[in-house]
């Protein structure tokens, strides 16, 4: 049971006060502190949230304990939550769910936005967008790399394709392995893999190899082509001789290399997309569209396969539009992103 409130921007204050006030409209709590990976900062105790003024961004918080911990985070899960806490929520498949919590979390805006999905057994109406194709039958979903059938109340399991890739690519590498945020699979059809973000941009690979360090996957351009190598690919299926394009975005580059690999084991035909905040990458000047870079990578044929995509489109096409989803549209309507609406939807 969580213990404090979800807060959106309907209940914000607007403009943003004081880092000494609460973010919270109408709140006149005097503030204490809680501690953070940063020190110590502004909390509010009646509305259980720390405060962190340089990004006008708040964190769910009701304690130091880790069952507090968990309440928090479970504050920001609005859809199937009793399933998230018990499957998904410090589960060691799962990396960092300590970010749960987190007002800006891209985790917890997908599970929220594809678990509801999921719930209605609307997953495939995403199909002809993502991959240009209708599938025949539901697709299955898994998030970073866990089977997720609400139904069902065992754990769920790893993708075992994803499991075969990791031993390829990853099988000296100890933690931090490639998880994609989301992939949808329709057996003997379609592997579909969504890179999501949120209020972050695409990750962008250095030009030097000083940060690699043996255990974690590399950072930089030269080991990430050294590692996830084009050759341990079908013949003519990517390509990254004379790669012109700046910047390397490293995660997109790696889940391509995985969606390509995954779907030959399959025998399915692959997707890879990039979900994004639309409002960030028009009003960010350092966020760019990543297509050119992808497009290099791969021939004339496949380049189709990949799309980048943003949240707003999504609940454009294929949420405000279906009456089932009155309590997602609201949801994504009235979300909130370092103390402003964070999607450009009405």
């Amino acid at each position: 049971m969580t213990s404090g409130p979800y807060i959106d921007i309907r209940d914000l204050a607007s403009p943003v006060r004081t880092s000494s006030s609460c973010p919270v409209s109408g709140c006149s709590a005097n503030l204490e502190r809680a501690n953070s990976q940063w020190g110590e900062l502004p909390y509010c105790p009646q509305h259980r949230i720390r405060i962190h003024a340089t990004t006008r961004t708040f964190v769910y918080y009701d304690g130091p304990d880790r069952a507090s911990k968990r309440d928090a985070a479970l504050r920001n899960i609005l859809f199937e939550r009793d399933y998230f806490s018990a499957h998904i929520l410090g589960n060691a498949a799962k990396a960092e769910t300590h970010r749960i919590c987190h007002e800006t979390s891209e985790d917890a805006l997908s599970w929220n936005v594809f678990s509801r999905l999921a719930r209605g057994r609307l997953l495939r109406l995403l199909f002809p967008t993502l991959a240009l194709s209708s599938p025949s039958n539901d697709p299955e979903l898994f998030m970073w790399g866990l089977r997720v059938n609400l139904n069902d109340s065992s754990a769920p399991t790893l993708f075992p394709a994803l499991r075969s890739a990791r031993n390829v690519f990853e099988k000296d590498i100890t933690r931090f392995w490639t998880e994609p945020d989301i992939m949808l699979y329709v057996p003997g059809q379609w592997l579909v893999l969504i890179e999501a973000k949120f209020t972050q941009r695409n990750t962008i690979a250095s030009s030097s190899s000083d940060r690699d360090v043996s255990g974690d996957k590399p950072k930089s351009r030269e080991g990430l082509l050294r590692r996830y190598a084009a050759d341990a690919l079908p013949p003519g299926a990517m390509r990254t001789d004379g790669l012109n394009q700046t910047p390397f975005y490293s995660q997109l580059y790696r889940n391509l290399v995985f969606a390509i690999h995954m779907a030959t084991e399959l025998g399915v035909s692959w997707g890879l997309v990039n979900l994004v905040c639309g409002k960030q990458f028009r009003q960010q000047a350092n966020f760019q569209d990543p297509t050119p870079f992808i497009h290099e990578l791969l021939p004339e044929k496949s380049r189709g396969q990949f799309l980048f995509y943003n949240w707003e489109s999504l609940y454009a096409n294929d949420v405000v539009k279906n009456a089932d989803l009155k309590d997602l549209a609201s949801y994504m309507c009235n979300k909130s992103a370092n103390g402003v609406k964070a999607f450009d939807i009405e």
